[in-house]
């Protein structure tokens, strides 16, 4: 067997044993057990430990032993999957194998030189270039200089054809250097692409980085509910924080199964972890509820936040909101006219775009799809409220997510020719409707601000608008069930 990367950093390692750890390996000898058993297997290895140590220990022992081995890791990764098809930490322990350095990225002479001359350089920038460079590491590592960065950087690598992270680091790092050490650091660069024969990787990535940017993007934060397959009125709510603007798709973050009453409680949570990761930066924020059909109507642009304070505001007060599908967001059959759609409503978001449904629409269960399948229309406009499922001849969202409609309006109370008259009012206030949730959200406001001044009534208000980018798509399989495999077993059969 061929010897593997002895040197292999800590950090890496720790990384997977506590992943195992968090999935309960350490907790059951059991499972050890038949792990050991099925690397020995695959790597024709004793991989022996003693009884004596804790379970962490063992872990520690096992996962050393295997990084000691050329294909150590990968087999680990194997057996991971073989143990818990489909499970988080499969995908974890995948991801953090596919990102370890199996070979010296850089000779010790230039690191220690480079080291040198980053040694207390901390630049604004410093966490969103690292963040970018481990973009496979969950979550990121934090370093306090260029310099410690660079280290702990060169402990990790892509996958095959991209750059390492840590020349892509570097590459980040030279736009905030001044003149003299940004040209060091790209003579590095081109020295280390012409050993990796990755010129063509280095050449986009500069012409990207040269390229005139708009100003800052903004970071979108989507909370997923997914219904749970076997208990009525249980969700598995997750949510996927996006650290950098130009960079999707994020990590997944923790899992929660709770009730549909728990759902405004955690996702309190989950805005107050994200806005703690994101102290360091000065971006607008958008809040994406990925949600099945049954949730649609919730009001989840109103649910309170920071509840602990003992004076909680609606989420509305401090951030766009929108409800997106997730029964598109997983289904792949409907995505090619999805895309369309939207690539012709961002060239031309105008009134014209948009249908208002009709009552008479529900004669014929196709003759909506029919309509809604001309190219002319990019948004279109409920008579009321969706059902929680669809009911054949009386439903006006399917056929609207089945031809790619992206932007899809209802009222939960107003009359269509009241929400008529809103959208008018906002095409004619504004000039179109390609920014519809910041309008919304800026009506709301204003609504605070001086009621009685309020043009639309109320009724703009309480807009629901589902905006469905098909840029943003999330690692959702056809099920809607994230990060699992065909066939694969629920999480709980699995347990069992």
């Amino acid at each position: 067997m061929k010897q593997g990367h002895p040197g292999l950093g800590i950090a890496v390692r720790k990384a997977v044993v506590d992943v195992l750890v968090v999935a309960g390996f350490a907790d059951d000898k059991s499972i050890r057990t038949l792990m050991v058993s099925e690397l020995r297997e695959a790597l024709d290895q004793p991989f022996t430990f003693s009884d004596q140590l804790t379970g962490r220990d063992q872990l520690i022992e096992i996962v050393s032993a295997c990084c000691r081995l050329a294909e150590g890791l990968n087999a680990l990764a194997d057996v991971i999957e073989f143990l818990r098809p489909g499970s988080k930490e499969c995908a974890e322990v995948r991801a953090l194998v596919a990102s370890v350095r199996m070979h010296e990225v850089v000779p010790a002479a230039e690191q220690e030189k480079l080291r040198e001359r980053l040694a207390g350089f901390s630049p604004p920038g410093l966490g969103m270039a690292v963040r970018r460079a481990a973009r496979y590491v969950s979550p990121p590592p934090r370093y306090e200089d260029a310099s410690a960065a660079f280290s702990g950087l060169a402990d990790y690598n892509a996958g095959p054809g991209e750059l390492p992270p840590l020349l892509l680091f570097v590459e980040l790092i030279a736009a905030e250097c001044d003149d003299d050490l940004a040209a060091e650091l790209r003579a590095w660069s081109d020295g280390q692409v012409r050993r990796l024969r990755l010129g063509e990787a280095l050449a986009q990535l500069r012409e990207e980085l040269a390229a005139v940017r708009p100003g800052p993007g903004r970071l979108h934060l989507l909370i997923v509910a997914r219904p749970d397959p076997i208990e009525e009125d249980l969700y598995e709510l997750s949510c996927w924080r996006q650290d950098d603007p130009d960079d999707w798709a994020p990590a997944r973050g923790e899992i929660a199964l709770v009730r549909e009453s728990e759902l405004e409680c955690h996702v309190d949570v989950m805005i107050a972890e994200a806005e703690q990761a994101w102290s360091q930066v000065s971006t607008d924020v958008v809040i994406e509820f990925v949600l099945p059909r049954a949730l649609l109507n919730l009001p989840v642009h109103s649910w309170a936040t920071e509840r602990a304070s003992g004076a909680p505001k609606p989420l509305y007060l401090g951030y766009q909101t929108v409800v997106r599908s997730l029964e598109r967001m997983s289904s792949p059959r409907w995505h090619r006219v999805w895309r369309q759609r939207w690539d012709s409503w961002i060239s031309d978001p105008s009134f014209e775009r948009v249908y208002f449904c009709q009552v008479g629409d529900r004669r014929d269960p196709l003759r909506l799809e029919a309509v809604l399948s001309n190219d002319q229309w990019a948004m279109t406009v409920l008579t009321e409220s969706p059902p929680v499922s669809a009911i054949s001849g009386q439903d006006e969202l399917l056929p609207a997510l089945r031809t790619g409609i992206p932007v899809i309006v209802w009222h939960p109370t107003a009359p269509s020719e009241v929400v008529r008259e809103v959208v008018a009012w906002l095409v004619e206030s504004s000039g179109g409707l390609g920014n519809l949730p910041a309008l919304v959200r800026e009506s709301r406001l204003d609504a605070l601000r001086n009621p009685p001044s309020s043009d639309d009534g109320g009724a703009l208000t309480e807009l629901v608008v589902l905006w469905d980018d098909p840029n943003r798509l999330l690692p959702i399989g056809e099920t809607g069930i994230v990060g699992r495999p065909e066939g694969g077993a629920d999480q709980r059969d699995r347990a069992s």
